[in-house]
């Protein structure tokens, strides 16, 4: 006897198979003569069952010898409907009680003819029905798994006992695991995962197939390059057959993560400019008002000039609010220029012209952006012009790997050189930002920036880890 096939749907509803199962021979014969006008009609040869059929007519004797084997095809083919029709010859079928489990209608010998044809053309009609839904239903289980597998972002299935029943592509790439590697497995096994985020995504196992009432969450993973990443996670708690599963959708956000952080760090950084600047503009603004009264009342031409002193600083430091507030700590294209070109043009546009630039070996290009490393320049000058006045001297050479900017100046003490970069702090009338604004722009770089002694007492700045050529 021929071993049971899987399930084998209709092609053509009108094209259906009909296996005749009676022992008696001179009823086969006819029974199948009148049958084969309008159906594909198939007879066994011996004891073989042919592997497909759409209705099987059989009697007692023959169900009796092929109990065993309808039955299991009955199962094959689950859940699609394989109607069987007994033939009783006194309507008590004599078969095992089993065997209602296989049957599904009896006639009576003799039979009518129209009674017949009514059965058959029911149990094929049921039949017919049963197959489009199955097929109906293996075209939506063919669309879920390709919308499963191809979905952009990643998505994984649990069990109850929080197993990794299916993952998909989108979840490998991500991860760096394979199906192989994870399937079966519990999900803190995997090693993307840290024991804080496991316990996030088994939360819903743990509700006993309740899903927990909480909004989407925030887990952390390791990404297949290594970086540590952020997720949110939306989850449905859905049943199966053992149970409950838990389908899991990744959704990474650690790009808006990220650009939230900044956000903050900026509204942060506004705040404190806004705070800086009311602070820092009330003196020079205090000291313009008061000359100002001074120069209508008395005409004094000294007046005036403290006037224009103290706006000339208001606007030197606008300008440098605006450079912090442009976020120095980034740079645009980087680009070789020649390091000497950039040196002079700022200093044309910068220093007063009693003030004197000593360029020592400075002929080489440099990769950089030219508008951050002219606002290095521009700050350096200013900070030395303030410091040792408009006849200062200022000498940039290149050193092993990099450059200083040295003045002859009064230099910075040893015990302030550690606080010279930060946000506000100055000796004298300066604004206290430039040289953050150094630091910052030179830290973008890839720079480092130090603080010594010039050999004639003044400061000296050394920015080391430029790229020259």
């Amino acid at each position: 006897m021929s071993g049971p096939s899987s399930t084998t749907l209709l092609h053509d509803p009108s094209e259906s198979v009909i296996l005749l199962l009676l022992d008696d021979d001179q009823n086969r014969k006819l029974l199948g003569e009148w049958l084969a006008a309008e159906y594909d009609v198939v007879r066994p040869d011996g004891d073989a069952v042919e592997d497909h059929f759409d209705l099987c007519i059989v009697d007692e004797t023959s169900f009796l010898q092929h109990e065993d084997d309808l039955e299991t095809r009955t199962d094959v083919a689950s859940p699609t409907f394989l109607p069987y029709l007994l033939v009783s010859s006194d309507g008590s079928p004599a078969c095992t009680p089993d065997a209602w489990t296989v049957v599904d209608e009896v006639v009576t010998t003799p039979i009518e003819k129209g009674v017949l044809r009514a059965r058959i053309e029911g149990l094929l009609e049921r039949r017919r029905l049963s197959v489009e839904l199955e097929r109906k239903r293996e075209r939506s289980v063919e669309r879920f798994q390709t919308l499963f597998q191809t979905a952009p972002d990643p998505v994984f299935v649990l069990d109850a006992e929080g197993a990794i029943q299916a993952v998909n592509d989108a979840f490998c790439d991500l991860t760096g695991v394979s199906r192989i590697e994870v399937n079966g497995r519990p999900i803190e096994e995997v090693p993307a995962f840290p024991s804080d985020t496991v316990e996030s995504l088994t939360a819903d196992v743990r509700a006993d197939g309740a899903a927990p009432d909480r909004s989407p969450y925030s887990v952390a993973f390791t990404a297949a390059d290594g970086e540590t990443r952020h997720a949110e996670i939306n989850t449905a708690t859905m049943p199966s057959d053992d149970g409950s599963e838990v389908v899991g959708i990744f959704r990474d956000v650690t790009a808006h993560r990220r650009r939230r952080q900044e956000l903050e760090r900026q509204n942060e950084r506004l705040d404190e400019f806004a705070g800086m600047l009311a602070h820092e503009l009330r003196n020079p603004l205090g000291i313009a008002q008061g000359y100002l009264r001074v120069a209508r009342k008395d005409g004094t031409p000294t007046a005036y000039d403290e006037v224009d002193d103290a706006l000339g600083r208001m606007e030197q430091m606008i300008d440098e609010m605006l450079d912090l507030a442009r976020r120095p700590e980034t740079t645009g294209d980087e680009e070789w220029t020649v390091f000497r070109e950039v040196v002079e043009d700022t200093w044309k546009r910068t220093v007063p012209p009693d003030a004197t630039l000593v360029l020592e070996d400075t002929d080489e290009e440099i990769s950089t952006d030219p508008d951050r490393l002219s606002q290095v320049f521009r700050n350096l000058f200013r900070n030395a012009v303030e410091h040792a006045g408009d006849d200062v001297t200022v000498r940039v050479e290149r050193t092993s790997d990099g450059i200083a900017v040295e003045d002859d100046g009064p230099g910075i003490p040893e015990d302030e050189r550690g606080d010279v970069f930060e946000s506000g702090y100055t000796t004298n009338d300066g604004t206290g930002l430039g040289l953050t604004i150094v630091e910052q722009i030179a830290q973008a770089h890839g720079w480092a920036v130090d603080i010594d002694a010039a050999d004639d007492g003044g400061a000296r700045f050394e920015i080391s880890g430029m790229e020259f050529e």
